[in-house]
């Protein structure tokens, strides 16, 4: 969710403005359903071209810089962290996310810069690692990476609409102020809609994907707030302009940077659970 979607009274966007959005959504949606279906060399490319941009942005917002040491050095570590997993070797891929944090902290000289370098370079490795793990590794890949976008996506409209329909109390006034209660109550009952369709295609009841759906709608909230809480930390309102219309990388994955962890941990929690 972008940081105008559940203010009350907007100005309503100009026709411009829409049209770039739709196109851009449409472009968004097709590149990314393509590469979950077909997996692969195209689901690891899409997913390395978001983790470059999404470095990109962070190391920009961050240092005020555009190609920054810092960039080049995370993307390097993220390439290789995602080829390694491209390959099967997770653990040496996560370590590698943690491994370009310590080379940022002794590399870089000012102290808040590397701090939140640092972060960035686990926030924003880790769940692509975990995406290709989960498109990859686990039972009906397919079908789960593409209902995970799916959720996303509806949680991003469900709030969109609901906030600008209904408005009323702010979410999280100082984290970040445009949202709505309404919004979040929006989101989670679009992500729950998803789940609650998409059951039969994981043989499970439609309660439990609703649920499913639901909580991972709450998830992806929780990572637009924490994006958004960035933002506010270093004064920017997109994370860039790279996608017409939407702003930047970051601010259209924010959500499934969350989405993807949590999900990733749920399933590698119950996969080590079963082996005793």
């Amino acid at each position: 969710m972008a940081d105008d979607e559940t203010v009350q009274g907007d100005a309503p966007h100009t026709p411009d403005t829409l049209t770039r959005r739709v196109l851009s959504s449409i472009a968004l949606i097709v590149a990314t359903l393509g590469a979950c279906y077909f997996g692969g060399a195209a689901f690891v490319g899409l997913v390395t071209i978001f983790m470059v941009l999404m470095y990109f942005e962070w190391a920009r917002m961050v240092e005020r810089v555009s190609f920054s040491p810092s960039f080049f050095i995370l993307s390097a570590f993220g390439v290789v962290a995602i080829l390694l997993a491209a390959n099967g070797y997770y653990p040496f891929a996560f370590a590698l996310c943690v491994l370009a944090g310590i080379t940022i902290l002794a590399s870089v000289q000012d102290q808040s810069a590397r701090r939140w370098l640092a972060l960035g370079a686990v926030y924003i490795c880790a769940p692509c690692v975990a995406l290709i793990w989960l498109r990859g590794d686990v039972a009906n890949g397919r079908a789960l990476t593409i209902l995970l976008f799916a959720i996303v996506w509806a949680a991003d409209t469900g709030a969109y609409g609901f906030g600008r329909i209904i408005g009323g109390p702010r979410l999280s006034p100082t984290l970040s102020p445009a949202k709505t209660w309404a919004g979040a109550m929006g989101g989670v009952f679009a992500g729950g809609l998803v789940g609650f369709v998409a059951a039969p295609l994981f043989d499970s009841a439609n309660i439990y994907f609703a649920l499913i759906g639901g909580g991972l709608g709450v998830v992806s909230i929780l990572g637009d707030i924490a994006e958004s809480a960035v933002k506010r930390r270093f004064g920017v309102k997109d994370a860039s302009g790279l996608i017409p219309g939407h702003g930047g990388v970051l601010d259209r994955l924010d959500g499934m940077i969350f989405v993807a962890s949590a999900a990733a941990l749920v399933l590698y929690g119950q996969s080590l659970l079963l082996r005793f």
